[in-house]
């Protein structure tokens, strides 16, 4: 929110690509030192080392995701920049902002379907109920905002590439998932990759912005601003943005590949959903006002969905995951008390079995292995 918010009333009369993209870049990659300045353990670095056999693969499947997802991202953009005449802002992050909450809706679906195929999760009565609510309203909320209003052959090649984005975006953050999860990468690891594919792009642009022999008078764009920016813009507002976006982007490299560490992919949509309320509320404020009660239910829907609430009727939170755990668990305990009962032995652990006496009133127990220790080793035993 601080950022989008920072991105649109900052006082600074032009944008620049390059600085931007060194600025996003040194923030992702500082986490990096983020081992080091909280002194994680290195079970996770061990765990990686162990990972040799096709490693060079899982990390260039990562970057081509970035690589794809960014260039779609722009793609779209300029899209809306030369079809109907829209501003052109230089999106230096993949969480925001999603354009429309439908949009956002098909982005849910998709990260359901992925992460259902890749990670095996499953999905029940109440994650679909709550989709259909989440998709509805969004579609309701596009409808308010206006944002179906000029549907012609313009819109429809914007709202592909969108769509497309949405796909390869939510392929990322479960690719992510997958390789955390199931390949045990450190997560710090996989948010340092885009960092410096992006600082690895500023470098390419500064060349290219260096070598043009035109400057300012330059045909590309992003060349002619890069000279602009830096005689028409003070030069105590460029100092305040880099220091302004570098912390907000020290601090939300690492929540964000946190989130997706310690929950599921789709928990994204949390920060996806807020982000696209600020957008409108700054862009389109009056309309986003009718759009206030939407937005509530269309979080609920999505807290529904990420069972951080439940819905205590109907059997909708009988497969919860907090709830199947519970089974789970007391299953456990009603098959080892019954084995128990039948076998008069109870399990310590893999190498030791308490047996219980057959006699009422014996107070003894006897500890059992499953080897055989001679007499001298039984009196060394703790």
């Amino acid at each position: 929110m601080i950022l989008i918010i920072v991105n649109k009333y900052y006082p600074e009369t032009k944008q620049n690509l390059v600085l931007q993209d060194y600025t996003v870049s040194f923030g992702e990659m500082s986490i990096i030192f983020l081992p080091y300045i909280l002194k994680f353990s290195n079970k996770e670095v061990k765990k990686e080392k162990e990972i040799k056999k096709k490693k060079w693969l899982h990390y260039f499947i990562l970057c081509a995701l970035f690589i794809f997802d960014l260039f779609i991202k722009v793609s779209a953009d300029t899209a809306e920049y030369y079809l109907i005449d829209k501003s052109y802002s230089y999106g230096d992050s993949n969480l925001f902002v999603i354009n429309g909450f439908t949009l956002l809706g098909i982005e849910m679906i998709i990260i359901i379907c992925i992460s259902k195929l890749l990670l095996k999760y499953e999905y029940f009565k109440h994650h679909l109920i709550s989709i259909i609510i989440f998709v509805l309203i969004g579609i309701i909320c596009d409808i308010i905002l206006d944002n179906f209003n000029n549907i012609d052959s313009n819109f429809f090649i914007i709202n592909s590439i969108r769509i497309i984005n949405t796909a390869v975006n939510a392929l990322y953050f479960c690719y992510q998932k997958y390789m955390m999860e199931v390949l045990f990468y450190p997560y710090w690891n996989l948010a340092f990759i885009p960092g410096v594919f992006l600082f690895c792009l500023a470098t390419f642009f500064l060349i290219l912005a260096l070598t043009d022999p035109l400057k300012d008078q330059s045909s590309t764009g992003f060349i002619s601003t890069f000279y602009k920016y830096f005689m028409d813009v003070d030069t105590g507002i460029i100092i305040g943005k880099i220091i302004i976006v570098l912390i907000l982007h020290i601090i939300l490299c690492p929540l964000s590949i946190l989130n997706v560490y310690y929950f599921s992919p789709t928990f994204i949509l949390i920060i996806f959903q807020i982000s696209a309320i600020t957008d409108n509320l700054t862009k389109k404020p009056k309309e986003s006002l009718y759009c206030i009660p939407l937005y509530i239910c269309q979080f609920i829907a999505l807290l529904i969905h990420l069972e951080i609430l439940e819905l205590n009727f109907c059997g909708l939170n009988k497969y919860t995951k907090k709830n199947i755990d519970m089974r789970g668990i007391d299953d456990i305990l009603v098959e080892g008390r019954d084995s128990f009962f039948e076998s008069q032995k109870m399990d310590i652990n893999k190498d030791y079995t308490i047996k219980m006496p057959h006699e009422k009133n014996h107070e003894e127990f006897e500890m059992q292995t499953p080897y055989n220790i001679e007499s001298s080793d039984k009196d060394n035993l703790d």
